[in-house]
């Protein structure tokens, strides 16, 4: 059995006008790394007219911010040319890589009609040698996505990135990552056998979950040690998760804002960079 290593609780966080869980980063853990942060926006329920998460247009470099929706439409639009909406059960990728420039809004059939919306955005580290490639973004709709589905067990997981039980997932990552979103239902039971080598990431969204020697309750994050493979699930309540799990590289990090590079003054050329239109415009 892997072990937990730590447990970190959700806190509100504003960003902007948009409140937000964010259990990491956290006051004591700054990454687990490639993962540096992660924002649970929801659930809620949008009325007709409404748009809580409208976005304008802002820059990004050196790393891929990933959005799941697990929960209504993310509409997208970028300065590569690609406008999209993504809804429930989907995910868009983003490598934002030398810079990228994109807005975010609820999807307009959403702003209309209203219904529920919630949403995880998960930022991905890139390493120093990938930081300056090319960008890319990768939409996929839940019917474009392969599950591995256990009746008996009680669980369905959706494999977006990465492999599992023969699986693989449509995204293409430049570094290897699993990344999967769990459901469980009331004594549903799943092991997930990892690299042990790799950091592994679990975020319950709901419920009540007993996760190898621990347990987890709704808007807790579980990381775990290197100290086995296996993760094994077993649910109390129905239950809702993002696995993510990869190798952890060991690299200076430094943050400003959008931009996450290895040292300070490259953070000054990114600003340099976006504000003199090196990323694109939209």
């Amino acid at each position: 059995m892997r072990t937990i290593k730590q447990i970190l609780d959700t806190t509100d966080v504003m960003m902007g006008d948009i409140k937000v869980g964010q259990p990491l980063p956290a006051s004591k853990v700054r990454q687990i790394s490639p993962f540096i942060l992660l924002h649970h926006l929801g659930p809620i329920n949008i009325k007709s007219g409404e748009n809580p998460m409208d976005i304008g247009p802002h820059p990004h470099r050196g790393f891929a911010p990933v959005t799941f929706v697990f929960e209504g439409q993310v509409a997208h639009n970028d300065s590569l040319g690609n406008k999209q909406v993504v809804s429930r059960g989907g995910v868009q990728w983003m490598s934002a890589g030398k810079g990228i420039v994109h807005a975010e809004s609820v999807g307009e059939d959403l702003i209309n009609h209203g219904g529920p919306y919630e949403i995880i955005q998960l930022w991905v580290n890139l390493p120093k040698k990938l930081k300056m490639s090319e960008p890319s973004y990768q939409p996929f709709e839940a019917a474009e996505i392969p599950y591995y589905q256990d009746i008996s067990k009680k669980v369905k997981l959706n494999v977006i990135c990465g492999e599992f039980e023969g699986l693989r997932g449509p995204v293409k990552h430049p570094t290897e990552i699993d990344a999967f979103t769990i459901y469980m239902e009331t004594g549903g039971t799943l092991n997930l056998a990892t690299n042990p080598n790799w950091n592994a990431v679990l975020y319950q969204l709901g419920g009540d979950t007993k996760v190898s020697n621990g347990k987890l309750v709704d808007r807790q994050l579980a990381y775990f040690n290197f100290d086995g493979a296996d993760i094994t699930l077993t649910a109390n309540q129905p239950g809702r998760f993002l696995f993510v799990s990869a190798l952890p590289f060991n690299e200076p990090l430094a943050q400003y804002g959008p931009f996450v590079m290895n040292r300070p003054e490259e953070l000054q050329q990114a600003i340099s960079d976006y504000q003199s239109g090196k990323m694109g415009t939209l």
